[in-house]
């Protein structure tokens, strides 16, 4: 579904308003690709592209539709890179654990093992590796930390800060560790501020 608005009097289409959805940057095209999400109606698993003045639609075949998952884009590659969410479409509803690429607006399913179903992970990508922490399976909050470097996941860490969804993780290039905030899990919320070094992930 696009919807329509208005800029300087010209009619402008776009995404439909939602929340969940990701957004990550591809420099190899100077775009922002955003994907799924929930909007007012349903759930979503559209993509689309942002030039920096208009919206396009882009990849018919795509993951199934989702929310609170996770997406970067491995520049290197000059792919995105998307992971696990939630399908409330259904009852009950589904923790995803799936891995997904996108090349040339085409997406295509990499991995069904790696993390376990999780959603409100959050994950960067360090210029060799994409890196993802936390989320939960609906019961439990994880607290493990994973890397992809464009085949397989390894689980680099099982310890450290408590497990927790919905934080921000952010990667320092000039000191190549991955700043860490915030967070809640089923009891608490976080504004406790993390670090992780890239070299020996700890």
């Amino acid at each position: 579904m696009e919807i329509e608005f208005y800029r300087n009097n010209e009619i402008v289409t776009g995404p439909s308003p939602r929340a969940g959805h990701t957004m990550a940057y591809k420099p190899d095209n100077l775009k922002t690709v955003l994907f799924g999400g929930s909007d007012a109606t349903s759930l979503r698993n559209d993509t689309w592209e942002w030039d920096g003045t208009e919206w396009t639609q882009v990849a018919d075949t795509r993951p199934s539709s989702r929310y609170a998952h996770s997406m970067i884009c491995n520049s290197s590659e000059k792919e995105m890179i998307l992971f696990g969410g939630l399908n409330t479409s259904v009852t009950p509803e589904i923790y995803l654990s799936d891995t997904w690429k996108m090349r040339n607006n085409v997406w295509s399913k990499v991995r069904d093992m790696g993390p376990g179903p999780n959603a409100g992970a959050d994950m960067i990508y360090s210029g060799k590796r994409a890196i993802l922490f936390g989320g939960t399976d609906g019961i439990a909050f994880g607290h493990n930390t994973w890397d992809w470097r464009g085949t397989l996941w390894t689980q680099r860490q099982n310890m450290g800060l408590p497990g927790r969804g919905l934080h921000s993780m952010a990667y320092d290039s000039d000191r190549n560790l991955v700043v860490h905030f915030g967070g809640i899990d089923n009891i608490r919320g976080f504004n406790d501020t993390w670090e992780l070094t890239i070299k020996n992930s700890t």
